[in-house]
């Protein structure tokens, strides 16, 4: 059993849609669990029920079709609405429902199905936009496999494009072997169509930034590349003179009107994609310390952090990072490692590196980074046992 419970994928927007998606199949299960109302399941063989095409979505069969559907919503879900935003979601989730609910009750031949419900048709279309969006991000699994007597447990992370594709490409076999007839195969295979069609619909429209890391961006660019579109450098100007233009212009944005958090991504952004990475902290710091609320996305700050250590600004990096992994909805444990890292080897920190180090148990790693993290303990006790001066343990976050 595989179950993904997360991703490395960036995430602009709170999963707020998501989970009232969740919700409202929790409480249509707790509300009628015998489904005593069939009118609202969706009816095969007695003509179309456009409400069915809705309702059917948000039902489930029992507490184990509930749970698992609640967990791949959750897993793509978060990416899905992390670049559309609630709205978005809420409206690609709902296409994509009731595509494949009325192509299955106008056009699929029921068999012996007479009723059909739950939210796998709809959850397989986000999947599909996944694939499409994010194929080269991955998700944090855990796989559990029975075997010689014990239950054996593995924390994988296993990267959207394949699991995605092994997942569709599993139940077009099943709908193939079963005939085209409605089944959950088939709506499972509906839905991913109907993703598929959407996903290359909006990414064509430019109606979703996927930053050129999409299945169509990395196959004609192949795997190079950067992650941002390209912009003209800046004519130089001082480090002093770029930080005051732009809070200037952060400023004027607010008193015309523009968000100012949105100014100022912009103008984070504007330094990391030219290069001008004291510029990009100089910013940074101005508006942490102007106001101490403000949050930049997580790819932003990444960014940053990348910038930060190519330059060998290790204290400014350790900052950075201290505070992404403070503040991150889903902060990657791959971040924190690098943190132990940038502490323990260049910063002859160790006390704060196994302090960072504790936060990141090695049950709850893969098998690669558990080695690492083995690595970075033996160091930070080899440098303790040295006698390395270290007068503060925390790190501080910028």
């Amino acid at each position: 059993m595989i179950i993904p419970w997360g991703t490395d994928a960036p995430i602009y927007h709170r999963p707020i849609a998501t989970i009232g998606v969740m919700v409202a199949c929790v409480l249509a299960f707790l509300v009628d669990p015998t489904h005593e109302h069939r009118e609202f399941l969706l009816d095969l063989g007695d003509g179309v029920h456009p409400l069915q095409w809705v309702t059917n979505i948000f039902l489930h069969a029992d507490i184990l079709h509930l749970a698992g559907n609640l967990l791949f919503l959750w897993a793509f879900g978060i990416i899905v609405e992390g670049k559309l935003g609630a709205i978005g979601f809420l409206a690609v989730y709902l296409a994509m429902g009731v595509f494949q609910s009325a192509t299955i009750q106008i056009l699929i031949d029921p068999g012996e199905a007479r009723y059909m419900l739950g939210a796998s048709g709809a959850i397989y279309g986000l999947m599909a936009l996944c694939m499409i969006w994010a194929p080269r991000n991955d998700l944090y699994c855990i796989v559990l496999l029975s075997g010689f007597m014990r239950l054996l447990v593995f924390q994988p992370e296993i990267p959207i494009l394949w699991f995605s594709t092994f997942y569709i490409l599993w139940e077009l076999m099943l709908s193939a072997l079963n005939g085209f007839s409605a089944s959950s195969a088939m709506a499972h295979a509906t839905g991913a169509v109907g993703g598929l069609i959407l996903g290359l619909v909006l990414l064509k429209l430019d109606l979703v930034d996927c930053e050129g890391w999409d299945l169509l961006s990395r196959m004609k660019h192949g795997r190079t590349g950067t992650m941002h579109r390209p912009t003209k450098r800046k004519t130089h100007r001082s480090f002093t003179e770029k930080v005051q233009k732009k809070v200037s212009k952060a400023r004027k944005a607010r008193a015309a009107g523009e968000d100012p958090d949105a100014a100022a991504l912009r103008t984070l952004r504007e330094h990391l994609d030219a290069g001008e990475t004291e510029a990009a902290m100089g910013f940074y710091r101005a508006m942490r310390r102007k106001r101490p609320s403000w949050r930049p996305p997580d790819p932003e700050r990444l960014d940053l952090i990348k910038a930060l250590a190519a330059a060998q600004q290790w204290e400014d990096a350790a900052g950075v990072m201290q505070a992404y992994l403070d503040e991150s909805m889903l902060p990657s444990p791959k971040i924190r490692l690098k943190l132990a890292e940038l502490l323990i080897r260049r910063m002859d920190r160790p006390v704060a590196g196994l302090k960072t180090l504790e936060s990141v148990p090695e049950s709850d790693l893969p098998a690669p980074l558990a080695e690492g993290r083995r690595k970075l303990i033996a160091i930070a006790e080899h440098l303790r046992e040295e006698g390395t001066l270290e007068l503060d343990d925390a790190v501080h976050a910028i």
